[in-house]
């Protein structure tokens, strides 16, 4: 199933869910019903493209711009990791130790003479969370994702890569999409657990195929509110010796 039928989709639980404010159950639940079936190797460009309204761009070698871009980039990849791996990286889990890449590899990218900035969104402020992690203005508009990951799972269908649309995205211009993703490898250090990067690749997202799995939440508030359904609660006590 491609994109556009999923995308109908979700408009029709819109409509179906609300017909003058009464819930239309029966074409509620067909519509749901839809969402149980997979939707697997769809386009990214297609993804970005639908629910940002930019092109994901090919990164071109015979560009001289682009080829420019590229050799920068590599020079930055190359020095982040280098001063990552001799600061060492201090966090619980691997994930953590991601987030402390990210300076290593922002600042690598502006000695190389690239404008690399937290991406801004639509409302035009700055925002860590979310894809992409990294966006270079200029001289070529470029958005860079930021992973880690470890030699033994590179081969294995654990899910690592994620994108979840929003009503102000961070992505704001049609531009290169790159994954930077580094290897990362858990010593001991000055009587510390440490991560160090020794492996990087660089990944183009231009020909990404992602899958899509529709996902029900709800909040704290909702579950546990003044307005939740709860049924009972209560105090527990301090235990006495």
């Amino acid at each position: 199933m491609s994109f556009f039928p999923w995308a109908l989709v979700v408009a029709s639980l819109v409509i179906s869910s609300s017909s003058y404010g009464q819930p239309n159950t029966n074409s509620l639940s067909a519509s749901l019903a839809e969402l149980t079936k997979p939707a697997k190797k769809i386009p990214f460009a297609t993804v970005i493209q639908a629910t940002t309204g930019h092109r994901v761009l090919e990164l071109e070698t015979n560009n001289p711009a682009h080829a420019d871009l590229h050799l920068k980039i590599l020079k930055a990849a190359r020095m982040a990791g280098e001063r990552a791996q001799r600061e060492g990286l201090v966090a619980a889990r691997p994930n953590e130790a991601g987030n402390y890449l990210e300076p290593f590899v922002r600042a690598a990218l502006k000695e190389n003479g690239l404008e690399a900035r937290i991406p801004h969104t639509t409302k035009d402020r700055a925002q860590a969370v979310g894809y992409p992690d990294i966006e270079i203005t200029a001289p070529v508009p470029c958005y860079i994702e930021l992973k880690t990951y470890n030699a033994s799972t590179v081969n294995t269908t654990q899910r690592s890569f994620y994108y979840s649309p929003s009503a102000t995205p961070k992505v704001t211009h049609d531009a290169v999409h790159l994954l930077l993703g580094y290897e990362l490898e858990k010593i001991e250090r000055g009587g510390k657990t440490v991560f160090v990067p020794t492996h990087w690749k660089l990944v183009s997202l231009a020909t990404l195929e992602v899958d899509l799995k529709f996902e029900f939440n709800q909040s704290n508030r909702g579950l546990y509110g003044d307005k939740s359904a709860t049924l009972n609660e209560g105090v527990i006590a301090p235990a006495r010796d």
